[in-house]
């Protein structure tokens, strides 16, 4: 009897010490699963917030730069050319932020026997491959810019930020045939919205805000050139945006400060030298001395003008390419359709544009257009949570903004 209760006093010992080790290992995995959790969380709010931060940025910038390259126009400048190459001769500026980037490698240098997940799958392509990149892109930025310049000289602030907003549509057009953006309802929705909102100012051109001197047919030549040079501009930046994020995914996997810097350094130099090729060529730049001189505001202004455009410009390109980066090209797109219905608020304050019904139509479906594509990116982030839950336990490493490997499984979710 006694060797019988002994045993079982050792049977209930041994239970209550395999309870206690449990216990032990759940209270671990609540200290090892919450941080994580929390990291995961914090880094969710970190990203949007910083999406925030270069939305108001691009907006912004787009803004200003666009009014202060009409008030140009309007006060006496002529030079495409030079209007072009305020879009991207600034590009030095983007210098700062790398020289101070590096200055912090410098002071917290990297730890040796750590390897980072970007180094080990991160191959750079070669320099021959980057330069061929940099020159297209330089090439598509160069000739956006040109025909951009041109299409603000002959048409109305308001009609041209509208004009402006059919590069959404053909960003998602580039993406798709690129494989890059997935098509659903909402971005359909989005696209055809906006496209809308280009057509309707097409078949109802405002000529009230040209010049009263032109005649009728005078008039109507000035705004088929402008809408023609816009619209095949918006194409070329689509392109443009679409081609720089594929080069993101396909060569350059780090999404680092220096890597951002590179391209659009690089991209600005290649369009600048195609640019000042130009200005030269035409022969523009024998009148800017007389243009300056004759600017309705004076000297100082006019050099204040085009220097705020140029700093307002590469805000806008470093911004953009961090939406670019932090969610997509399309996203960044959308974005900037957004600034249309703003830019034609400050338009009709500052120029006096007329609000017809048509220019009133047109910012309801930017707006909606917009609100469709930030709809899907909201049942995008859901979908994201969802899937975050299936790997509720497993073992997880992030690849990418917004991907991460389930190890247990060896999935990766998009």
């Amino acid at each position: 009897m006694f060797a019988m209760g002994s045993n079982v006093q050792e049977k209930e010992l041994d239970i209550i010490i395999i309870q206690e080790e449990t216990e032990e290992m759940q209270n671990l995995e609540k200290i090892i699963v919450e941080p994580e959790s929390l990291t995961l969380t914090a880094g969710k709010y970190k990203r949007w917030l910083e999406v925030g931060i270069h939305a108001f940025i691009v907006l912004a910038s787009l803004s200003v730069a666009t009014i202060l390259g009409k008030l140009y126009y309007d006060k006496g400048g002529r030079s495409t050319w030079l209007a072009s190459l305020t879009q991207t001769i600034g590009f030095p500026i983007l210098l700062i932020p790398m020289i101070i980037s590096n200055n912090n490698k410098i002071k917290t240098p990297k730890l040796e026997g750590i390897v980072s997940h970007n180094d080990v799958d991160a191959k750079s392509p070669s320099k021959m491959v980057l330069l061929s990149i940099y020159a297209f892109l330089g090439f598509l930025l160069g000739v956006g810019c040109v025909l951009y310049s041109k299409g603000l000289l002959h048409l109305p602030t308001s009609t041209f930020s509208l004009i402006s907003a059919s590069q959404l549509g053909f960003n998602v057009l580039f993406s798709l045939f690129m494989r890059l953006q997935k098509i659903t309802f909402f971005v359909s929705n989005s696209i055809f919205l906006l496209t809308i909102s280009s057509v309707l100012l097409a078949l109802q051109p405002d000529h009230d805000s040209s010049s009263k001197t032109e005649s009728s047919s005078q008039l109507k030549h000035h705004y088929v050139l402008g809408f023609v040079f816009t619209l095949i501009a918006s194409a070329g930046f689509g392109l443009l945006l679409a081609t720089t994020e594929l080069m993101f995914r396909k060569f350059l996997k780090k999404n680092s400060l220096k890597e951002n810097m590179d391209v659009i350094i690089c991209q600005s130099f290649f369009a600048t030298c195609l640019i000042l090729i130009g200005l030269f060529a035409s022969g523009e730049w024998r009148k800017l001395k007389a243009e300056m001189q004759d600017f309705e505001l004076g000297e100082v202004s006019y050099v204040m003008i085009l220097f705020w455009i140029i700093l307002c410009w590469q805000l806008y390109s470093y911004s953009l390419l961090g939406l670019i980066m932090k969610v997509s090209a399309v996203f960044a797109n959308v974005i900037t359709s957004l600034g249309a219905p703003l830019i034609q608020i400050l338009s009709v304050i500052i120029f006096h544009d007329k609000m017809s019904g048509v220019k009133a139509i047109s910012i309801v479906l930017a707006i909606w257009g917009f609100s469709s594509y930030a709809y899907q990116q909201y049942l995008d982030e859901q979908k994201h949570k969802a899937e975050l839950s299936i790997c509720n336990g497993a073992s997880e490493e992030f690849v990418g903004e917004g991907d991460f490997t389930c190890k247990e499984n060896s999935t990766v979710i998009n």
